[in-house]
């Protein structure tokens, strides 16, 4: 069986918020009660995005809310340490109250936590207060924690967080929010994962719903557990020639026929929602993913089987977070917020850059020696004539990686280029130095 969830993100309906008075609450998500009505003909068309605490419906014609989670319900999966505490209000919609309690946290010893009216706050501390692992170290006054040479003087690691010490300041390199570390029960669709910012917590696993051991339903992760829905009418199931039709295992479904040996195989011109092979066995001309689909559906992140967006089989809709259709997004990235998590267009985790590095593949760049005048312009450093023999001559080396590939993050080399006599030195030598970076 195939798994996914439906994961319901809070905080990207802020868009589409509506403001609620000196109190400070924030309705995420399209309030319908309170604007006039809006016409659809199928979910999709309805604005604004699910909640966690409703599902956007087309019902006679209307969008409006189902599924809808009791008043002061609180979402699985609602962010932590952002000074606000959201709760369902009984209509479909998710609200965010300012929470004091709810501190943020950014790992650092040198700041203070604070939340003020809602908003949370980082003040730094003085930079005589020690830091670090065993407490030598001292704040910079900037928040960061400073005076190391190793990472390990900086602070323990753990799955969500890593050190690295950078010019003698600890710097902390946080795993994306959403990666999985562990699975502790198995078919309860929750998984314990990285919430982005070093702490690990539990999010819904897509790939972790319970089988039912029939062939005939796909084993679907929601927010409240384990659906087994109907898989697409033929699907082969147990014996020969046998498939799936509405759920059920029986004689070849309609439109397809048996293949006199085992299978029962397409006769073509199949409706929407039905198993395919190709492009020529759907009516629609478009097979996406096994099923007949109402289009082409080739984005990166839509897909168009229930297991992978939520949506009936053969309607086209984005992803639910965890999954990636078709394998569209690049190894084993997968889709997060309807974009494939290493394309979207946030430096996060331990990215070198936005969507370079860390869990996401490195991007290409060019080594760049001395900025745009190359191994040919080295900078000189005054030195001593000890210096002599501490200065060889790697000018060649630099001219080799010279305008060569590189991936942006890699850290920066330097070569030598041998002593000169400079005048304007005290010692009268330099050494002849060139810095190439990957940009």
């Amino acid at each position: 069986m195939r798994s996914t969830k439906k994961t319901q993100v809070l905080s990207r309906a802020l868009a589409l918020s509506l403001v609620l008075g000196a109190g400070g609450c924030v309705v995420l998500g399209y309030d319908f009660d309170k604007q006039p009505p809006v016409s659809c003909e199928r979910a999709q068309d309805c604005p604004g995005e699910d909640t966690a605490c409703g599902k956007r419906a087309c019902e006679q014609g209307v969008c409006n809310f189902v599924d809808v989670k009791p008043a002061g319900e609180k979402p699985l999966g609602q962010p932590l340490h952002d000074c606000q505490d959201v709760t369902c209000d009984g209509a479909g919609h998710a609200v965010s109250k300012p929470a004091p309690d709810q501190l943020p946290e950014d790992g650092s010893e040198c700041t203070e936590d604070k939340c003020v009216d809602g908003t949370p706050l980082l003040v730094p501390f003085e930079n005589t207060t020690a830091c670090g692992k065993d407490k030598l170290l001292t704040c910079n006054g900037l928040g960061s924690c400073a005076g190391c040479t190793m990472p390990s003087q900086c602070g323990d690691e753990g799955p969500c967080l890593k050190w690295s010490c950078e010019e003698g300041v600890c710097i902390r390199a946080f795993t994306p929010a959403g990666t999985i570390v562990a699975n502790t029960v198995t078919g309860d669709c929750v998984a314990e994962a990285c919430d982005g910012a070093g702490n690990l917590g539990q999010i819904l696993d897509p790939t972790d719903a319970a089988d039912d051991g029939d062939p005939c339903t796909d084993d679907i992760c929601t927010d409240t557990g384990t659906e087994h829905a109907n898989a697409a009418n033929g699907t082969p199931c147990e014996g020969v020639c046998q498939s799936c039709t509405d759920g059920v295992c029986g004689d070849c479904s309609p439109g397809f026929v048996c293949d006199g040996v085992e299978k029962c195989v397409s006769t073509g011109d199949q409706p929407v929602g039905a198993v395919c092979m190709n492009n020529p066995d759907c009516m629609t001309g478009f097979c996406v993913q096994g099923v007949c689909c109402d289009s082409a559906c080739d984005g990166k992140c839509m897909g168009c089987i229930k297991t992978a967006t939520g949506m009936p089989n053969g309607v086209c809709a984005p992803a639910l977070d965890g999954n990636n259709p078709g394998g569209r997004c690049t190894g084993a990235d997968t889709c997060v917020g309807g974009m494939c998590r290493c394309e979207n267009g946030v430096q996060d985790g331990s990215e070198a850059k936005v969507d370079c590095g860390g869990v996401c593949a490195p991007c290409a760049g060019q080594w760049f020696c001395n900025g745009v005048a190359g191994c040919g312009a080295p900078k000189q450093q005054c030195c001593g004539a000890e210096c002599i023999s501490d200065c060889p001559d790697d000018t060649t080396a630099c001219f080799e990686i010279q305008a060569m590939p590189c991936f942006l993050g890699e850290p920066a080399r330097s070569f030598t280029g041998g002593t000169v006599k400079d005048g304007g030195c005290f010692f009268q030598y330099a050494c002849e130095r060139m810095t190439c970076i990957c940009q």
